[in-house]
């Protein structure tokens, strides 16, 4: 239920579950031999179909080798693309009204007689336990740590060890000037950023996106979460159980 919640937090629900509606939308159009730039050309034209009328950030689409490559991804000038079996990163950030959707999702192509790699469901399993421990008695920076012991005691990596997420900042104050991209510039600023030094207790809107690496292969899942007091629910989810899914 979404009656519960105050505002902004509900208009943030309602776009975090349309966000959800747009990757599904994207994910069911994949096509083989898609680059990372058709995949991005094609989620701006649904987002603008489905009524988003910007974004928090645009896009972001990897493949295979360069899902948690950073920088040397865009290097090899998105040279991946899509095959049967391959992975793909969607991160989008649309918005619409005052609010804004921040979702991160791996797939896999899908590949006839093969089974999904496993990575898959550890990454989803990593998204999941990230935002089933953070509370209102944990800091931001705890989850960082946690995220990167989960990660550590299954043999895996966490590539994201100094910051796994950052604040969800709605309309408000000088953030009303050019919003959202404003939130998304503030969310870089340190004090807004799940990162291990951060000393602050959790309470408002995380986005919350550990990146997983094993056995040569990379995900990336992203969940918005909302804590306030004793209540603490993953917007335009049904439950934890949801969490990394389509």
């Amino acid at each position: 239920m979404t009656s519960d919640l105050p505002e902004p937090v509900r208009a943030f629900d309602d776009a975090q579950r349309r966000t959800l509606d747009l990757a599904r939308d994207v994910v069911s159009r994949l096509q083989t031999g898609m680059s990372a730039r058709d995949v991005a050309a094609l989620t701006v034209r649904q987002a603008a179909a489905a009524g988003f009328t910007g974004w928090f950030h645009t896009p972001e689409v990897h493949i295979g080798a360069d899902i948690g490559a950073g920088g040397l991804s865009r290097l090899r000038n998105g040279a991946q693309t899509l095959a049967p079996g391959t992975l793909l990163s969607l991160d989008l950030g649309p918005a619409v009204g005052d609010a804004y959707g921040d979702l991160g999702i791996t797939v896999a192509l899908p590949a006839p007689g093969t089974p999904e790699p496993e990575i898959l469901a550890a990454g989803r399993d990593c998204a999941r336990a990230a935002c089933g421990y953070s509370s209102r008695w944990k800091t931001m920076g705890e989850i960082v740590i946690f995220s990167h012991a989960w990660a550590r005691n299954r043999s895996m990596e966490l590539l994201n060890t100094q910051g796994i997420g950052h604040r969800i900042l709605p309309k408000e104050g000088l953030l009303r000037y050019g919003f959202p991209r404003s939130a998304h510039w503030a969310a870089r600023l340190a004090r807004n950023r799940l990162h291990r030094l951060n000393p602050v207790r959790m309470d408002g809107m995380f986005a919350i996106n550990p990146v997983l690496r094993w056995d040569g292969l990379t995900v990336s899942f992203e969940e918005v979460i909302y804590i306030r007091e004793d209540v603490k629910r993953v917007l335009g989810r049904g439950g934890l159980s949801e969490v990394g899914t389509l």
